[in-house]
């Protein structure tokens, strides 16, 4: 008998390297998670159309061309290990919410990532998925994505960091503006500040990090 005849079941070593590398995004099987409380919009970070993203499966940096909601990254406790899921228990290498894990996290297995490739894009949750669309907060939210655009800053962030100046203005001006409008809601909602993230996605500083934009500091004209 070979080694081939009787092979190992590969099975999970509970490495927890699947975890380090991010939050899955949700599915529209998810969904239920979400409406019974052991997923909640303080556990959720929507990424909007546009933003740059690590795509785990691809392996490369890429702008989203749909909106998705994400489990929220850094939970690892490790600055090194940022974008880690919260739900992640570095300690005792394990998931805060295992038997209730996102589709994302049942289909992958790192040895062999079939599974989670044939679903990565299929029935993705967004935020229209989960709030009410004719209600108050959706009329801001709808407001926020007209007015503060992802897509927009991005491409304003690539010509600030080739130097053009007059981007780099506009850009700061942008962000700005989407600061004010993130700490106006927060002042005239009871909403906690770490649901923001989910309603509005990413503020457009954190967004633009990855082009080295410093938006703390003022633009040269």
């Amino acid at each position: 008998m070979t080694p081939h005849d009787n092979p190992t079941p590969a099975v999970c070593r509970r490495c927890g390297l699947c975890c380090l590398k991010g939050g899955p995004a949700l599915h529209t099987q998810d969904a239920t998670l979400v409406a019974s409380g052991v997923i909640t919009r303080r556990d959720l970070v929507t990424l909007r159309k546009g933003e740059p993203v690590r795509e785990n499966v691809a392996g490369k940096l890429a702008g989203l061309t749909e909106e998705m909601v994400s489990i929220r990254g850094g939970g690892s406790g490790d600055p090194d290990r940022p974008f880690a899921c919260i739900f992640h228990d570095a300690e005792k290498q394990a998931c805060r919410i295992h038997g209730h894990s996102p589709a994302e996290c049942r289909a992958l297995f790192c040895e062999d990532t079939s599974a989670l490739e044939a679903m990565y894009r299929e029935g993705r949750l967004t935020r229209a998925d989960l709030i009410d669309t004719g209600g108050g907060l959706w009329e801001l939210i709808s407001f926020h994505e007209e007015s503060f655009p992802a897509a927009a800053a991005v491409r304003l962030a690539r010509s600030a960091a080739t130097g053009d100046s007059r981007a780099a203005g506009l850009l700061q001006e942008l962000a700005a503006a989407e600061d004010n409008f993130r700490r106006l809601f927060l002042e005239r909602t009871a909403a906690p500040p770490e649901e923001l993230d989910f309603y509005f996605g990413r503020a457009l500083a954190v967004v633009c990090a990855p082009f080295g934009v410093d938006l703390t500091k003022p633009a040269k004209r």
